[in-house]
């Protein structure tokens, strides 16, 4: 389901967004690469569980070092495209497990399977739950590497 918003805009009509009017404790500003919604509008919000989806995708296709305030945010997964499944899999298993571990402390992952899509097309289906969940109930984000991270790939 999705649950996304658009933010609302200061009371003098102009272009900036009040923020504060946002009943949400947990939200984010919709990003343009997300499978869930192609056609992201300029100002829209996911929050609940889109949110924490959203995260999963973010801290994954994110390359450790590129924000500036966290160097280890992340993952660190250029060094494995390249190599035979046998070796990469195992160690994109652990990056993307320790990331999500670490950098969204609202789940608990319970398991990360990689597969490879065709020869240089990998899938990463991220199980995880909430950690706030009385039910305990196990979903599913699977996160797609883009062809802009694949050396040689299409953007």
């Amino acid at each position: 389901m999705v649950t996304s918003k658009l933010l609302p805009r200061a009371r003098d009509n102009s272009s900036m967004i009040d923020y504060r009017a946002i009943p949400y404790l947990h939200w984010q500003p919709r990003l343009g690469r997300n499978v869930v919604a192609p056609a992201t509008v300029l100002g829209e919000i996911v929050n609940g569980l889109d949110d924490v989806e959203q995260s999963i995708n973010t801290i994954v296709l994110t390359e450790k070092g590129s924000v500036p305030t966290a160097p280890e945010k992340c993952t660190r997964l250029a060094p494995y495209i390249d190599r035979r499944p046998d070796v990469a899999i195992p160690n994109i298993t652990r990056e993307i497990f320790d990331a999500i571990r670490a950098w969204e402390p609202r789940i608990v992952v319970e398991e990360v399977k990689v597969s490879t899509e065709d020869f240089d097309h990998w899938r990463f289906p991220v199980f995880w739950r909430l950690r706030a969940d009385v039910t305990r109930e196990v979903r599913q984000t699977i996160v797609l590497l883009p062809g802009e991270r694949i050396p040689g790939g299409e953007a």
